[in-house]
């Protein structure tokens, strides 16, 4: 009885150092279900906004420094604003959509660029520069325009903006046309607006 008990009690502590090289997750180390809060932080695949839900900039109505449209007579532009920077012949063959249909020029102001047929100027894209705003629906723009202000008045595009994974450009219908393919880009640099472009697609 003595011998049949040791040997029991062997095969018992064999078994017990068997045992003990199975791992065993401690407590703190077991998996546990996200919280709602963890699962919010989560980044989500964000879904594309359909463009007739992106508001409207209707850059041919647009007011330079309130007074001067984006479309409008070089006499009028100048009268109120002075002379071009410069005047050139672009290279035609380099371009594949324009506001006129005649060969023009471009007309230069401030950094902002125009095209120019006989007396009538197009903005094709408008810098923001110290002193100088643009307003459109009751909005005035200036250098000093935060995307968050943006975001306020043209939600659904910076919205889409944002699933895109931009924070320096912002896509707006130029018409309440929807068969209208082009738009109007909002550029931004450390925040803040920096000009405005009237995009015309090849």
């Amino acid at each position: 009885m003595l011998i049949i008990s040791v040997l029991a009690c062997n095969e018992a502590g064999n078994n017990s150092d068997e045992d003990s090289t199975v791992a065993v997750p401690a407590a703190s180390e077991r998996i546990a279900a996200l919280t709602e809060e963890e699962t919010d932080t989560i980044v989500q695949t964000k879904e594309d906004l359909p463009w007739e839900k992106m508001e409207v900039f209707h850059f041919s109505k647009a007011l330079i420094d309130h007074k001067v449209p984006l479309f409008t007579s070089e006499h009028r532009f100048t009268a109120a604003l002075g002379a071009a920077d410069s005047i050139s012949t672009p290279a035609y063959d380099g371009i594949c959509a324009s506001q006129f249909e005649e060969e023009f020029l471009f007309f230069y102001k401030d950094g902002s660029c125009f095209e120019k047929f006989s007396d009538s100027l197009a903005c094709e894209e408008f810098v923001l520069t110290t002193g100088h705003t643009i307003t459109c629906n009751g909005i005035t723009f200036s250098r000093n325009t935060t995307w968050a202000e943006v975001k306020k008045y043209y939600p659904n595009a910076v919205q889409q903006a944002e699933n895109e994974g931009r924070t320096d450009m912002v896509t707006l219908r130029d018409s309440d046309n929807m068969n209208s393919d082009s738009s109007v880009r909002l550029y931004f640099e450390n925040g803040k607006l920096v000009r405005i472009e009237n995009f015309i697609p090849c």
